[in-house]
C-alpha cells in the first residue's frame, strides 16, 4: 500500500511500467479492444478514478497515456468497478499479429506466480502439497468453456 500517489507512480516506473490513466478530458484516447496497428502493450499500471472526481491531478500529470471507454447513448460515466472491469477486459482482448493475446507472462514468471498463489490458496498442509505438485506440472488445465453444463444448473 502506498501512502501517496507519488509513491505509487515511483514504484510503477521503477518496475518498468507505463501508467495508463482513465480520463474524460479531450486529451484522452479511446480504449478499444481491437486497435488496428497498435504496437504490443507495454507493462502497464492501470489507474481508474472515481465516477465523480476521476483520477488525481498527480496521476494525470504522470500518465503515459490517458484513455477513456467510448460509450453509447446517454451514459457519461460508469461506476469505478464497472469501468475497471471493462478497461481490463478491453486490454485482455487485444491480440498481436498472430492472434495471440498481449500480456502473457513469460513461462518462468507464470510458474513462480502460480506457485506463490497455490501456496496462499492452500488451507492445510495436505492441500499445500497437492497444490505444489500441481504447480510443478504447470498448473491445472484451464477450462476451454467456462459456461456451466445444463446438468449442473438448478431450477431457480
Amino acid at each position: 500500500v502506498f501512502r501517496t500517489a507519488s509513491e505509487c507512480i515511483a514504484a510503477a516506473k521503477a518496475d518498468g511500467r507505463q501508467l495508463w490513466v482513465t480520463d474524460l478530458s479531450q486529451e484522452a484516447a479511446p480504449l478499444c479492444a481491437h486497435a488496428a496497428g497498435e504496437p504490443a502493450l507495454p507493462r502497464l499500471a492501470v489507474v481508474v478514478g472515481s465516477e465523480g472526481a476521476g483520477v488525481s491531478k498527480t496521476m494525470l500529470a504522470a500518465a503515459d497515456r490517458r484513455v477513456f471507454l467510448p460509450m453509447c447513448g446517454f451514459t457519461e460515466s460508469l461506476n469505478v468497478s464497472v469501468a475497471a472491469a471493462l478497461v481490463l477486459q478491453r486490454l485482455l482482448d487485444r491480440r498481436d499479429a498472430s492472434g495471440a493475446p498481449f500480456g502473457a507472462l513469460p513461462a518462468a514468471e507464470a510458474a513462480a506466480l502460480r506457485a506463490r498463489w497455490y501456496a496462499d490458496l492452500a488451507r492445510s498442509e495436505e492441500q499445500l502439497q497437492l497444490f505444489l505438485e500441481l504447480a510443478t506440472r504447470g498448473g491445472a488445465e484451464p477450462y476451454l468453456d467456462t459456461r456451466r453444463p445444463e446438468a449442473f444448473r438448478e431450477e431457480q
